[in-house]
């Protein structure tokens, strides 16, 4: 990817942790979410070599959860939900930790370049691919510090399937805010541009209307 980022690709890719956190909060709220938001994100993971940040997303239609939710959070304090906050926040921090370790991120790379090529070959029904990737999740990410404590339902969080779309999600949500930091991304920039990035956000959300 080219090494000069636009306010549009960081906002793409916020867009794409927080959608990430959306459908954490969803699926362990309410055992449900959007799929066609769950596979964009899911979709996102195999995407290695991309030639710019929109390739790992696809068309900005794909994160229309995530860019809604990342401008509702920084627009809205009223409507803000304080447990999508706590997860962008933990998948940003655990992803920066990623960056900085990049023999984890190669082993989490080979991992999922190797169960793409499985994917391939076995054409694996979707719950089957949420149980592989919790595994991945599970091996790379949940013994990494900050922990994300997911909040729900038991119902919920007790469902091996559901449980598995969960750390799913949050494995693309890793992902994501890595890619953040690959591109120039500084914790700080959530303040200090603030409102380019809520712009470039708006401007993405208008391209699908």
């Amino acid at each position: 990817m080219s090494r000069k980022y636009t306010d549009r690709d960081h906002a793409l890719i916020l867009g794409g942790v927080f959608q990430s956190a959306r459908l954490t909060f969803e699926l362990a709220r309410y055992g449900r979410t959007l799929d066609e938001a769950l596979n964009a994100s899911i979709a996102s993971l195999f995407q290695t070599h991309p030639d710019s940040v929109e390739a790992v997303f696809g068309t900005p239609k794909n994160l229309t959860l995530g860019l809604h939710h990342f401008i509702v959070q920084l627009e809205s304090p009223a409507d803000r939900n304080p447990e999508l906050t706590q997860y962008s926040i933990r998948l940003l921090q655990l992803g920066r930790k990623l960056f900085l370790d990049k023999n984890k991120a190669a082993a989490l790379g080979a991992d999922l370049k190797s169960f793409e090529s499985r994917i391939d070959a076995f054409d694996f029904e979707k719950h089957t691919q949420y149980s592989q990737l919790a595994r991945i999740y599970q091996d790379h990410i949940s013994g990494m510090s900050p922990k994300i404590m997911v909040q729900g339902e038991p119902l919920h969080l007790e469902n091996p399937d559901i449980a598995a779309r969960i750390r799913s999600a949050l494995l693309a949500g890793v992902r994501a805010a890595h890619l953040w930091y690959q591109c120039g991304g500084k914790r700080w920039h959530l303040l200090t541009r603030q409102r380019r990035l809520l712009a470039a956000a708006h401007e993405l959300l208008e391209e699908e209307t």
